[in-house]
C-alpha cells in the first residue's frame, strides 16, 4: 500500500490495475462533468472485481457503467 498526494484534475502518474480505490468525501467539491471524468478514470484503473469506496454524501450519477453498487458507499467493478 502506498500513500501519496495526487491532484485529481491533472495527469495521474500511477498505473493500474488496483484492487481498491478510496475516494471518500472528495467528489462533492466538483461539478457533475468533473465527477463523471473522475469515475471514468477510476473504472479504467480498477482491476476486474476491484472496489471503489466513496463518501456517504456522494453518488456516481449513473456514470459508473461497469460499477455495481454493493453497499451504501461501495461499488465493485464487473468482470
Amino acid at each position: 500500500m502506498t500513500f501519496k498526494q495526487l491532484n485529481l484534475l491533472t495527469d495521474w502518474p500511477m498505473k493500474g490495475p488496483f484492487d481498491a480505490i478510496f475516494c471518500r468525501n472528495v467528489m462533492i467539491y466538483f461539478d457533475n462533468p468533473t465527477k463523471a471524468r473522475l469515475v471514468s478514470r477510476f473504472q479504467e484503473l480498477l482491476a476486474p472485481g476491484g472496489w471503489l469506496y466513496i463518501g456517504h454524501s456522494e453518488t456516481l450519477l449513473d456514470t459508473g457503467r461497469s460499477l455495481r453498487l454493493k453497499g451504501p458507499t461501495t461499488y465493485q467493478k464487473e468482470g
